[in-house]
């Protein structure tokens, strides 16, 4: 399969997925429900709604007002936030120096990226994604492991510089 693309849309891959929904889940016996996204989530419990950043989880974490499972999950959801946010970071530097294999790279970080999110609902919810403390949906990941694939596998074309040097 032949998947030739220009690298300048390289960058709005992972910038799709800090913008489009990754889980929904459910705390418990419906005592909360959320959307998470890569850097954020909403939820609503009986306290109210919340919109909880990934600098929100980390406080919380390292104050120790979240501990055990929960916290591990935290740190894993973040690690690969964190993960998804250089890699955009990266591709644009690839796009703008002409480092087409960079992409290649992006994509490689993109998918552990994937893998840390995927570990984040398992930690919390079990590797069915459901048990006690309630189910997750991970709607978006599988997005993650798509715009992966792509960004790994995908032929990266020079744009049009027009030097003809092979810069990747």
């Amino acid at each position: 399969m032949d998947l030739s693309f220009d690298r300048r849309i390289a960058p709005l891959l992972p910038l799709i997925l800090l913008v489009v929904p990754l889980n929904l889940y459910v705390i418990g016996d419906w005592l909360g429900s959320g959307v998470q996204w890569a850097l954020f989530r909403y939820q609503e419990t009986f306290y109210g709604p919340s919109l909880i950043t990934v600098a929100s989880d980390t406080g919380y974490v390292s104050s120790g007002l979240i501990a055990g499972r929960t916290a591990v999950s935290f740190i894993l959801w973040d690690a690969g936030a964190v993960i998804l946010v250089v890699s955009f970071l990266v591709i644009l530097l690839a796009v703008a120096e002409g480092k087409v294999q960079w992409i290649r790279y992006a994509g490689v970080a993109v998918a552990v990226s994937g893998v840390l999110l995927v570990a984040s609902c398992i930690v919390q919810y079990g590797p069915l994604f459901a048990g006690p403390a309630g189910f997750s949906v991970p709607i978006g990941i599988p997005l993650v492991f798509a715009a992966a694939w792509i960004l790994f596998a995908g032929e990266w074309s020079e744009g049009d510089d027009g030097d003809g040097e092979d810069s990747g």
